[in-house]
């Protein structure tokens, strides 16, 4: 039986369990060998409950700390933006000493910079958004905005389709209402599309104006989510390239507000949002086993 203590963040209602798994064996022995252990302790009925589950691990290249991130079905995500702002204020808040306004954290998609605010929000370089079909991946072709985008065609609907990648996959389409479109049926559907051979986040976009959009959100293995911060940037990214909105602008998920900001379209685009402490516990890994 193994004992594990954990606490629970959430940025924006998007919720992760968060583990301290430095200098163990965790990672390996009870997490990669069986993903149905991760699967279980995020099941909402019998488990903690959780959009993903983090382990904080110890960086073998140089920077401060390391994420692992695994969605609820036990898979392995390359990134997940929500996720590394809860895990940079657990990180301080765990901290027995004053720890600097920034960390750098180490992630499948590259080391991110976090910086810290007096309040539980977070400022997060994501890094330059990728519209390469091939690194996506997407089997959609660029178009003359040097996007990748095509037609999909959902039970008699015919959406218009962007991808880019924040470091995982995304894809974008614009309707006119959010509150009339077949959510679940879609995003189901176009996560599992062939034109997208690893799957894909989708994202569901309204444009209120050129500085606010709203956007619903359908994860890869997770489903429909409260936000995807990795999602917003790449709403963000996506639109500005379409001139379709501001370089930034205020992004409205389901479960609260980020603030999005890509100065050039050659450089960095930016995450500001709040990541806040839930609860901490204690699990019985043999339970889940």
């Amino acid at each position: 039986m193994k004992s594990i203590n954990f606490s629970k963040y959430q940025g924006i209602g998007n919720d992760f369990i968060i583990i301290d798994s430095r200098a163990t064996d965790l990672y390996q022995s009870l997490i990669v060998s069986n993903k149905k252990i991760v699967s279980n302790i995020c099941d909402r009925h019998f488990g903690v409950g959780a959009d993903g589950l983090i382990l904080l691990m110890d960086s073998n290249n140089g920077a401060d700390a390391r994420m692992e991130i695994f969605n609820s079905d036990g898979t392995i995500a390359e990134m997940c933006g929500n996720g590394i702002r809860c895990l940079a204020n657990y990180i301080k808040d765990q901290s027995d000493k004053e720890v600097s306004d920034n960390c750098i954290i180490q992630t499948l998609a590259g080391n991110i910079k976090a910086s810290f605010s007096t309040s539980d929000n977070v400022k997060i370089d994501m890094g330059t958004p990728n519209f390469i079909p091939s690194e996506i991946p997407t089997n959609l072709k660029l178009d003359s905005n040097n996007l990748a985008s095509g037609e999909v065609v959902l039970g008699g609907t015919t959406l218009k389709v962007y991808a880019a990648s924040m470091g995982n996959p995304h894809a974008i389409t614009y309707v006119d209402n959010l509150e009339s479109i077949q959510f679940e049926s879609w995003g189901r559907q176009l996560e599992n599309h062939s034109l997208f051979p690893n799957k894909i986040n989708v994202h569901f976009v309204e444009i209120i104006n050129r500085a606010k959009l709203r956007i619903k959100v359908w994860e890869r293995s997770c489903g429909a989510t409260l936000a995807c911060g990795t999602g917003a940037c790449a709403v963000l990214a996506v639109t500005s390239r379409l001139n379709l909105c501001n370089k930034e602008a205020e992004i409205q998920l389901p479960g609260g507000s980020l603030d999005i900001n890509w100065p050039s379209h050659d450089a960095s685009i930016f995450m500001s949002g709040p990541a806040k402490f839930v609860y901490s516990g204690n699990i019985e890994i043999e339970l889940y086993s």
